[in-house]
């Protein structure tokens, strides 16, 4: 529901959303270039790139109990919240510390 009033309210403002597997994309000059199925060339000066990644929960029961109260999924989604704050960010490669800036 809350991604469907993400959709009116940007299209409200003029986006225009497709749907489609992009197979290729052209980043080297403007407007950018995306190729939607293979066939289709759409060109556009700004270019979301939203791959549906989801959280790697630790598996603790302690995580759920606590999500919304102190523990987050999301350092950039949620990071104002703990403006000024001591924080303890955990993550997988090097993802805990480039959330950490």
């Amino acid at each position: 529901e809350m991604m469907e009033d993400f959709r009116k309210q940007a299209e409200r403002f003029g986006t225009q959303i497709r749907f489609g597997y992009v197979s290729e994309v052209d980043f080297s000059s403007l407007p950018h270039k995306v190729i939607v199925d293979e066939i289709k060339t759409i060109t556009a000066d700004t270019v979301i790139i939203a791959t549906g990644a989801t959280a790697k929960w630790l598996g603790l029961p302690s995580e759920q109990k606590y999500n919304g109260f102190g523990v987050s999924a999301c350092a950039v989604c949620d990071g104002f919240f703990f403006k000024g704050q001591d924080v303890a960010i955990v993550g997988a490669g090097d993802t805990a510390a480039e959330e950490a800036t």
